[in-house]
């Protein structure tokens, strides 16, 4: 029987879609998320680093990997089950948790749901890549 492992290469394009997904999402949402935040437009555009965005970088790399690992044990042989346990798990493991954290924090669900609703939507589409793109040993 053969093996299944982690796919390097299902998830280096994982991480380069988790950049440009939430990029496209948060250029739609980019008023309503700064005003929900209290943001000052030219407050934001004078505080850029580059710390951000290796940090999504390096955590994007970290959830398709382990993503992918987890896809190794229950096995996920298709596409369409690596979409459901994506969306479970963005719903579950991290929409969940911004919403309860937002709602301690006293912020806006319309908030909670932008930056929410993105996450889910990545963690749908890593798990289809996961799930069709997968290796064996």
């Amino acid at each position: 029987m053969r093996k299944q492992s982690v796919n390097l290469w299902a998830v280096l394009v994982c991480v380069v879609i988790g950049q440009i997904i939430p990029a496209i999402w948060y250029y739609l949402f980019a008023e309503q998320w700064t005003a929900l935040n209290g943001f000052e437009k030219p407050a934001m555009d004078s505080a850029n680093s580059s710390v951000p965005y290796l940090a999504s970088i390096v955590s994007s790399a970290f959830m398709a990997y382990t993503l992918g690992w987890v896809f190794t044990k229950i096995p996920v042989k298709s596409g369409y089950i690596g979409f459901l346990i994506g969306l479970l798990f963005g719903v579950v493991f991290v929409l969940f948790e911004i919403i309860v954290k937002d709602l301690f924090s006293k912020r806006a669900l319309e908030l909670s749901l932008i930056d929410g609703g993105v996450c889910v939507i990545v963690y749908c589409i890593t798990g289809f890549i996961l799930g069709i793109w997968r290796k064996y040993e």
